[in-house]
C-alpha cells in the first residue's frame, strides 16, 4: 500500500511526497503512479535485483558479498561503484538495469536531466573497468525475464 503524504494537491503533474508501507520515501507525481503504475522504486528495485540473485545462485552459489570491489574506485567515487552480483571467482559481474540506465527518470535523477548524464557516465566507466580488470559484465535489463536471460549469460560464459 501506498500512502500519499502531501498536504496539499495542486495538479496531477506535481511532485509529492510518498510512503509504502515498508516506510520508504519518495517524490513522484500522482500522473506516474497512476498512469505509469509507478510505485515505490526502492522495493521493486531490490525485488528484482534479488531475484536475479536468486536465480544465479541456483547455478553458481551465493555472489561474493564484496560489493564494491577495489578496482572500481575511482576519484569521483572513492568508496567505489557497485556491483549488482559479483562472481570475481569466475570473472563475472551481474548488473540489473532499471530503466533509468536507458532514459531520463524524473524520480530517479531527482528532477535533473544532468543526473542521467552522469548515470550513463558511470555505467561507461564501470563496464570499462570491469573490461581491464577482466570481469565479464554481463546486464539484466528491465525489459528481459531474468528466468530466460541469466541462463543464457552463463551458458554463453560456459558457467552452466
Amino acid at each position: 500500500m501506498v500512502v500519499c503524504l502531501s498536504k496539499k494537491y495542486i495538479k496531477s503533474i506535481n511532485q509529492y511526497y510518498w510512503k509504502c508501507d515498508k516506510g520508504h520515501t519518495w517524490y513522484t507525481s500522482f500522473s506516474s503512479i497512476k498512469n505509469h503504475n509507478t510505485w515505490c522504486p526502492f522495493c521493486s528495485k531490490f525485488k528484482r535485483e534479488n531475484l536475479c540473485r536468486e536465480i544465479v545462485s541456483k547455478y553458481l552459489g551465493p555472489p561474493s558479498e564484496n560489493r564494491w570491489p577495489e578496482f572500481l574506485k575511482t576519484v569521483e567515487s572513492p568508496q567505489g561503484l557497485q556491483l549488482d552480483i559479483f562472481y570475481p571467482e569466475y570473472g563475472i559481474a551481474i548488473e540489473v538495469q532499471g530503466v533509468q540506465h536507458k532514459k531520463y527518470i524524473e524520480f530517479f535523477h531527482r528532477g535533473d536531466p544532468n543526473n542521467f548524464i552522469k548515470q550513463q557516465v558511470r555505467d561507461q566507466l564501470k563496464k570499462e573497468l570491469c573490461e581491464e580488470n577482466w570481469i565479464v559484465l554481463r546486464y539484466i535489463w528491465y525489459y528481459g525475464d531474468p528466468y530466460i536471460v541469466i541462463p543464457e549469460h552463463l551458458r554463453e560464459l560456459g558457467l552452466i
